[in-house]
């Protein structure tokens, strides 16, 4: 049928085409199909999440909603340029190109500096204590980056000593000792309960947070105080649906919206199914 960006443009020079495939429109792969999953494979961030004898997904497919994010942001460049051009553009993101964007430092790092990183769990490797921690009745995650940190992190736990050991003089070289950084920390955080931990690593200005579960995230008192889940309703729902948007100047927009979201993505969905078996037909 001629429905690239070019034949486009020669109906309608001002049109803009944004897509995303799996790993481009160019190259040996740009004809494989692919997942979230996939790119997290491909990009070095399995390898480096959870242990190094058992490469890791992560659970919230970000690759996904990164990709569509980027797309979404170039779509708007677009439509900027256009209003100064009056010319069209094509977008073009893949989740190959996002997966990398998200890993660009590790491979950067690798390919100038030929460090061989390895999976290390939760525990970070370019700074610590940053690693997450058993408590006497639930689990917690704490990043200390920077020397400001480090010397309030090691006031607390009574280890000022530390601030002359030649092993911590800097992120890098605490990330280097992180193992031995972590089970202090494991000790202190060990003698306290969640709450406990939390309030002293508050108070002294570290950032922390609980490791929540799924079902205690809605309950959780600053989510809730935030209103950063917005339920809408939405037709044949039981419960309405949590969306995590918020427009300042439009809080009830949201509530209108809903069956306005519902009446787009069902006629979305009709549109695809059928521009799905035109494709087929015509064997494209």
């Amino acid at each position: 049928m001629g429905l690239d960006f070019d034949s486009l443009t020669k109906v309608n020079p001002k049109i803009i085409l944004t897509s995303n495939t799996a790993f481009g429109t160019s190259g040996p792969y740009a004809d494989r199909v692919g997942f979230d999953g996939v790119a997290q494979a491909m990009s070095g961030s399995m390898d480096m999440t959870g242990s190094p004898d058992l490469p890791t997904k992560n659970y919230a497919p970000y690759v996904d909603f990164c990709s569509a994010s980027l797309a979404a942001f170039g779509t708007c460049m677009a439509l900027m340029e256009r209003e100064k051009t009056g010319k069209g553009q094509r977008v073009q993101t893949s989740l190959l190109a996002t997966a990398l964007t998200m890993t660009n430092g590790l491979v950067i790092e690798q390919e100038l500096l030929n460090v061989n990183r390895e999976a290390t769990f939760n525990r970070g490797q370019t700074a610590a204590p940053s690693d997450t921690f058993k408590t006497k009745d639930g689990w917690i995650l704490i990043a200390t980056v920077g020397q400001p940190l480090f010397e309030r992190w090691v006031n607390l736990i009574g280890e000022s000593q530390w601030l002359e050991d030649e092993r911590f003089k800097d992120d890098l070289s605490r990330g280097n000792n992180s193992e031995l950084i972590s089970q202090r920390m494991s000790e202190w955080c060990a003698e306290r309960t969640t709450k406990e931990a939390i309030g002293e690593l508050d108070k002294a200005r570290i950032p922390v947070g609980e490791v929540l579960k799924a079902n205690e995230v809605v309950n959780e008192p600053h989510i809730e105080a935030r209103n950063l889940f917005q339920k809408i309703p939405y037709p044949n729902i039981k419960d309405s649906v949590p969306i995590v948007v918020h427009l300042w100047n439009y809080p009830k927009i949201l509530e209108k919206l809903g069956p306005g979201l519902h009446y787009w993505v069902s006629i979305q969905t009709k549109y695809l199914k059928s521009w799905d078996i035109l494709m087929k037909k015509l064997q494209i």
